[in-house]
């Protein structure tokens, strides 16, 4: 229940099987908790800062498009912020759009190549989105040797294995 995607990019996907979301809170409650945001871009349109928590905000209350619309903005004045492009590329991904939210993870992995949020991701978005296990697991095991302490090793390493059964019985889908 913390508010933020998290200032350190923490926008994890859920695992497979877990999609269905609850739901956020009302946009009468998020116009109300935007307005402050909001006022202060009236004087600085150009703080990176104040557009990536409206981004979080917005992402928080699943309203995705105007998560997106803040962060894009964000990353405009910021391109090197992989933590913001990670939390697009999941808005993306929760909009129905796996290949913008491929694109914007790999992007900022060509920032920070052993991200370990946003390997997780992209595991993801590959399996589910675009039915590739194979290239989810050559990230997730990225993950595992770039990341050794990472906290959900465990999950990783159950998905690797799920991902090489799902691709080892010649299913699509």
């Amino acid at each position: 229940a913390g508010m933020g995607a998290g200032a350190m990019g923490a926008a994890q996907l859920p695992g497979i099987g877990s999609a269905q979301q609850q739901q956020g809170p009302s946009p009468e409650m998020l116009a109300k908790a935007a307005e402050p945001l909001l006022a202060q871009l009236k004087t600085n349109p150009n703080d990176v800062d104040t557009l990536t928590k409206l981004g979080n905000l917005y992402y928080d209350g699943r309203a995705y498009p105007q998560a997106i619309e803040y962060y894009q903005k964000a990353v405009n004045l910021q391109p090197n912020n992989a933590d913001v492009r990670t939390d697009m590329g999941t808005a993306y991904w929760y909009s129905g759009n796996p290949d913008k939210a491929i694109e914007n993870f790999e992007k900022a992995l060509a920032i920070h190549p052993n991200n370990a949020n946003t390997l997780f991701n992209l595991g993801i978005v590959k399996w589910q989105g675009k039915k590739d296990p194979k290239g989810a697991i050559i990230d997730w095991e990225k993950l595992l040797k770039t990341n050794p302490d990472y906290p959900q090793k465990d999950q990783v390493q159950m998905l690797i294995e799920r991902a090489k059964m799902h691709q080892g019985n010649g299913t699509k889908g």
